[in-house]
């Protein structure tokens, strides 16, 4: 069955990622993450069009500064934030996690 253009994604997305991504500023649970931007989970998300500053913290405990805009939210459930500003350091941090997340996911998959 062939993807709706609108539901393909630009870049690959660690999901259920709760344990290993925290988001501090604003305070809420991320729910999956890729290069492109975060879903935040919220009872009372943004509005849409919105910019947020954003701190996540890894559980490996590096933390990632960002810069974002509200871009699809779901009333009581949470947002999806695009990164505007990430530096390329930030950006470095977030690849090896999604990287490890990518080999995890694969190696649970072959077992």
């Amino acid at each position: 069955m062939a993807v709706p253009p609108n539901e393909r994604r630009k870049t690959r997305r660690a999901v259920h990622v709760q344990r290993q991504v925290e988001c501090r500023d604003p305070a809420a649970r991320v729910r999956d993450v890729s290069l492109a931007g975060v879903y935040l989970l919220l009872p009372d998300p943004p509005p849409s069009g919105q910019d947020l500053k954003l701190k996540l913290s890894l559980q490996s405990g590096e933390e990632i500064d960002a810069r974002g805009v509200v871009r699809r939210l779901e009333l009581g459930r949470g947002a999806f934030v695009e990164f505007t500003e990430l530096s390329d350091r930030a950006r470095e941090i977030l690849a090896q996690f999604l990287t490890l997340q990518f080999s995890e996911s694969n190696s649970k998959h072959r077992n």
